[in-house]
């Protein structure tokens, strides 16, 4: 059965078997029985290093806003964050998702190996800086040097983008549906072509919005 637990950052007398808890999830036992976890974050209000170092199949949702470098190394589960998230969310994240229902702050994503980032609202500067392989989607808009020394994965903008994208940008891809500020001398627009626009399609509805991502322009490092 999956281990259920309600994590209330209001009741400070709670918090050592909490976190003890949460501590079984990132080493979980090899005997242990659990399939999983089901956890809500209750009482969130802008709290650092949340739910960092996480890595068990499960659900976990946070009820609130988070504050800087949540999330950091995270792994194998759904993460949902009903508010807004600080800078560094999902830093390293490993593989699973994570899905923002407001704006975060910089360096979204920075140096994540895998998995999925959705944001619904805005981003700031610095999304997916060093980004090795995760796929990161902003519905709304991003700040400058999105995707700064990106070797791999996805990096997907439903509207603008700052100026300096893809600086210093090595790998990977960018899909931008309204219009950069400035393009780095590191990257080009290429054509859509229809394994693009299917990879794109794909991702979106990972994320749940449904489009056919014809309407986004292309970007990857100069060839």
């Amino acid at each position: 059965m999956p281990l259920r637990i309600i994590f209330d950052l209001n009741q400070p007398s709670a918090e050592k078997s909490n976190r003890e808890k949460l501590a079984s999830l990132v080493s979980p036992n090899e005997d242990s029985t659990n399939d999983g976890f089901e956890i809500c974050v209750c009482g969130c209000s802008n709290q650092d290093f949340i739910a960092s170092g996480v890595r068990a199949p499960g659900t976990l949702h946070m009820d609130g806003s988070v504050g800087d470098f949540c999330l950091m190394s995270y792994g194998l589960g759904d993460a949902v964050i009903e508010g807004k998230a600080g800078d560094f969310l999902g830093h390293s994240l490993h593989s699973g998702s994570i899905v923002v229902k407001q704006n975060v702050g910089n360096c979204l994503g920075a140096m994540g190996a895998g998995g999925l980032i959705a944001v619904q609202g805005n981003a700031g500067d610095r999304v997916g800086i060093a980004l090795q392989g995760a796929d990161i989607l902003i519905r709304g808009n991003a700040g400058s040097l999105l995707g700064m020394g990106m070797i791999d994965g996805n990096i997907v903008v439903g509207g603008s983008v700052g100026p300096e994208m893809g600086k210093g940008m090595i790998g990977g891809s960018i899909f931008v549906r309204g219009e950069p500020t400035a393009l780095s001398p590191h990257i080009e627009e290429f054509r859509m072509r229809e394994p693009d626009k299917l990879k794109i399609g794909l991702l979106m509805l990972k994320a749940g919005i449904k489009s056919t991502g014809k309407e986004f322009r292309l970007f990857r490092p100069v060839s």
